[in-house]
């Protein structure tokens, strides 16, 4: 997926697009995970065209930040380069109206909308949280509990290539929030943001306010229950409503140029709906005006608009239509947006993007998107896909329930046997499949009910620890290859032999050698492309 980001949030982020793969959606019981005993989730029980709810707010997914911006910015090695001032002035926090909670959300998942008090809570980040299940085969929960060990190994604060990364920090925050689970290492993260959170909008400097990063600090507050004209002293939601133009666009306020885009818009519109403030027709509109003729919207926002499919963007579309159905009014062209999202699906439930062929992080969007839309047999196949990459029993417990970006990402991991470990990619392809995994679409996420800590994976001891590196050709392109995954949708996993998934491969030591070698090339290379995969924020 291939979301923009800033000149200042390349410093921070990697590309790759926020959220998806699904329990709560049906995913049959063939994950690296599956429990034969285990019952499945519950799935959408509609199919129906997503319904219009009254109010509607501007959502930009990605704040100060950046998180949806081009992936083709600067490295995070590069140090922007000056640009000259902006035209307008930093936008003073202006006083914040007074929430009154998330306005009901018409569609299937209406009654999963839990409305937050006004004022947020005194004390401790985040609700209080309960105790959960020990051990789980649930790919959503694994999931989370990959997430958490992630926040936990980084003192709660990912990082992308070395170096900080909040909008990623803010998409695990959401997803183990979606997932009802891991809410002691959620609420250490997003004590993080509170503590600095112009280091995020801003990147440390006042001056600098990102409409996308504050787009998605607000969709934070609501969902762990702080109050948003108080984030750490910083008035999210008043901020947010300053950056709104006289036509509706949400923009950035920065000497470097206004990079808001689609992400951004989205995130501000279902912010805004779910913090009980008013969304302005013109920030409906905007949005509305970047949507192509065939139903896809464009990742970068224009004033005239989209004329043309080429400019037609899976991610930014799954993040419109989400935006879309949580404020409602524009229920056929969210019905066109969702028909654009399934054409581009195949037949493993992967989702193509234009730029990065199928992969977890567009298909995780698309997931959550299909769910707020009801489209039940779309978001079932995606959750089909996204399990397939998870990693499961075979592997070492460092990457146990981690979602690789990719086929070929998966491979790499496998190939490296033992020697594989978390790396970027994975981190961010596994907190946008999570949502879908959980059935839980961004409008409807809340930390209310969750649980203090995920589960560990539920394998037997008899589970080996690592995999056998697999015999890899060497002539191979590495191109990911549609509907390949961890696990065979048609095979089950017998939990009472080894607990762990069937694996290929060789003892030889050549074929072991290669594999490793190849794995260090590959590793390189994936390195060198995260910064061409969409980063939210």
């Amino acid at each position: 997926m291939s979301t923009p980001t800033t000149a200042r949030g390349a410093l921070l982020r990697r590309a790759g697009t926020l959220l998806v793969a699904a329990a709560l959606v049906g995913a049959p019981a063939t994950s690296a995970f599956a429990d034969p005993t285990a019952s499945p989730t519950t799935s959408p029980t509609s199919d129906a065209a997503p319904t219009a709810s009254a109010s509607a707010s501007p959502t930009p997914t990605a704040t100060a930040s950046g998180e949806a911006t081009p992936t083709t910015t600067p490295s995070a090695t590069t140090s922007p380069s000056p640009g000259p001032s902006p035209s307008d002035p930093a936008p003073s926090p202006s006083a914040s109206a007074t929430p009154t909670g998330p306005a009901p959300m018409a569609g299937p998942w209406a009654s999963g909308l839990t409305a937050l008090l006004p004022g947020g809570r005194t004390g401790a980040v985040g609700p209080a949280a309960g105790a959960g299940p020990t051990t789980s085969s649930d790919p959503a929960l694994v999931a989370a509990h990959y997430l958490e060990a992630q926040l936990a190994a980084t003192g709660y604060l990912l990082q992308s290539s070395g170096f900080p990364d909040p909008g990623l920090t803010a998409d695990a925050i959401l997803a183990l929030d979606a997932a009802g689970t891991g809410q002691d290492a959620a609420a250490a993260a997003t004590q993080k943001l509170v503590d600095d959170p112009v280091g995020y909008t801003g990147f440390g400097d006042p001056a600098e306010v990102y409409a996308g990063s504050v787009a998605k600090l607000l969709n934070i507050a609501v969902a762990q229950g702080i109050d948003p004209g108080a984030f750490g002293g910083f008035d999210v939601l008043g901020t947010l409503q300053g950056l709104e133009k006289p036509n509706g666009r949400f923009s950035d306020v920065s000497a470097f140029g206004d990079f808001s885009n689609t992400f951004g818009q989205s995130f501000a519109l279902i912010g805004l709906h779910r913090a009980g403030a008013p969304v302005s027709a013109d920030a409906l509109g905007y949005l509305l005006s970047q949507q192509c003729p065939g139903g896809g919207f464009k990742l970068f926002m224009d004033d005239a608009g989209c004329t043309t499919d080429a400019d037609a963007d899976p991610d930014a579309t799954a993040m419109a239509v989400q935006a879309l159905i949580a404020v409602g009014g524009a229920a056929t062209e969210a019905g066109d947006a969702l028909d654009y999202l399934a054409s581009a699906q195949g037949a493993s439930g992967g989702v193509s993007s234009p730029t990065q062929g199928v992969n977890a992080n567009t298909t995780g969007l698309a997931g959550q998107a299909f769910l707020a839309g009801g489209r039940t047999a779309q978001a079932r196949a995606a959750v089909t896909f996204l399990t397939n990459l998870q990693y499961g029993c075979g592997f070492p417990t460092s990457i146990r329930g981690g979602v690789a970006y990719d086929q070929t990402a998966y491979d790499g991991q496998k190939a490296a046997g033992s020697k594989a470990k978390p790396v970027d990619i994975d981190r961010r392809s596994t907190a946008q499949a999570l949502l879908a995994l959980a059935g839980t679409p961004l409008p409807t996420v809340t930390a209310t009910g969750a649980d203090a800590v995920a589960p560990t994976p539920a394998c037997t001891s008899a589970s080996p620890t690592t995999t056998p590196p697999s015999s890899v050709d060497p002539t191979s392109t590495g191109a990911p290859t549609e509907g390949a995954g961890g696990s065979e949708p048609s095979t089950t996993v017998d939990a009472s032999a080894t607990g762990s998934l069937a694996q290929t491969g060789t003892d030889l030591v050549a074929p072991a050698l290669l594999g490793l070698l190849l794995v260090v090339v590959g590793g390189l290379a994936l390195w060198a492309s995260s910064r061409h995969r969409g980063a939210h924020a």
